[in-house]
């Protein structure tokens, strides 16, 4: 099966992008994908923890929920040191189970894991 990479640089709410990336993470990960999600630039946000519930105001289910849909099926999450330093963002506010890198250490692990590579 293929190694699929999906990265992530928008915001949780106010794009489709992140939700359509995250999505496309899990059905990779149902068909028996490997799968690594990338958190770049403003994507950083979709993995903070103890999100509102964006059902109530937006109509939108929280990044939260399926960040830790895709963690439980065995995907793996990254987030950015270097992004999250920018928006004041501690590693401690990201959903158990999400990984912080270097950009140079993400580089090397799309380069080596990537064989599929899908931006949002």
């Amino acid at each position: 099966m293929p190694h699929v990479v999906v990265e992530i640089s928008h915001p949780p709410f106010g794009h489709e992008h992140t939700f359509a990336g995250l999505y496309v993470a899990t059905a990779c990960l149902s068909k028996g994908m490997d799968v690594i999600v990338v958190l770049r630039g403003d994507g950083v946000y979709t993995g903070m923890r103890g999100q509102v519930d964006p059902q109530k105001n937006i109509s939108l289910p929280a990044t939260e929920a399926q960040i830790e849909d895709i963690l439980e099926l065995d995907g793996t999450v990254v987030a950015d040191a270097g992004a999250l330093v920018m928006r004041g963002i501690e590693s401690d506010e990201l959903i158990e189970g999400i990984q912080v890198r270097e950009s140079s250490d993400i580089h090397a692990l799309i380069l080596k894991e990537g064989e599929k590579i899908i931006a949002f």
